[in-house]
C-alpha cells in the first residue's frame, strides 16, 4: 500500500536516506504513478518518494521546459554526476513545507544519470542548466534525507524558524 499524502516537515521519514530500487519491479510504476497523481493534485513541480514515506530512490518532475502533455519525467535511481556553473540564489518552496518560500543558492547546472520504466535498465543522462536543474537538485536532495532548509545559513534558518514551527504544529494537529 502506497501512502497518498505528502509528509510535512518534522516527519522522520523526510530525514531517511532512500534506497535504490529496481526499475523493472511492478511496484516501481505504482509508486511513480502515485507520486505523479499527488504532484498533480498539489500543484508542485517535483516530488520524491520519501515525501510520501516510501523509502525508494524515485522522483517525478513536471518539466516546465516541455510542451503540455509531455512534461512528466520519471527518475528511477537518479544520481547527480556533477554540477556546473555559478552558484545562483532562487526562491524555492517544497510541498513538505506548505507556505514556506525562501532563497536557496545552488549551482546553475546539473548532469544526472537515471533510469525510467519506459527504457528498462538502460542508464540515461540528462544535462540542464535551467529551472529543471534546480528542481532535480532539490528532489534528489530528498532521496538523501536533505531538505531545502539545510542549504540556509544559520541566520536564514533563524529567520524561517517561526514558519517552521507553524508547519510542525499544523502537522501535529493533522492539518
Amino acid at each position: 500500500m502506497v501512502a497518498t499524502r505528502i509528509r510535512r516537515f518534522g516527519d522522520a521519514c523526510l530525514r531517511k536516506r532512500a534506497r535504490e530500487t529496481s526499475v523493472e519491479a511492478p511496484e516501481t510504476r505504482v509508486v511513480l504513478d502515485t507520486l505523479w497523481e499527488i504532484l498533480a493534485a498539489d500543484g508542485g513541480v517535483g516530488l520524491a518518494a520519501p515525501q510520501i514515506d516510501v523509502n525508494q530512490w524515485l522522483v517525478v518532475i513536471r518539466d516546465p521546459g516541455r510542451p503540455e502533455g509531455q512534461q512528466r519525467l520519471d527518475l528511477v535511481n537518479p544520481v547527480i554526476q556533477k554540477t556546473f556553473g555559478e552558484l545562483e540564489p532562487f526562491e524555492e518552496g517544497c510541498l513538505s513545507f506548505p507556505g514556506l518560500f525562501t532563497d536557496i543558492t545552488r549551482p546553475k547546472g546539473v548532469v544526472l544519470t537515471y533510469q525510467t520504466p519506459d527504457q528498462g535498465t538502460e542508464i540515461l543522462q540528462l544535462r540542464d542548466s535551467d529551472l529543471l536543474a534546480r528542481i532535480i537538485l532539490h528532489e534528489v536532495d530528498h532521496l538523501d534525507g536533505v531538505l531545502f532548509i539545510d542549504h540556509l545559513s544559520p541566520l536564514g534558518r533563524w529567520l524561517v524558524g517561526p514558519k517552521l514551527l507553524w508547519i510542525m504544529a499544523r502537522r501535529l494537529i493533522g492539518r
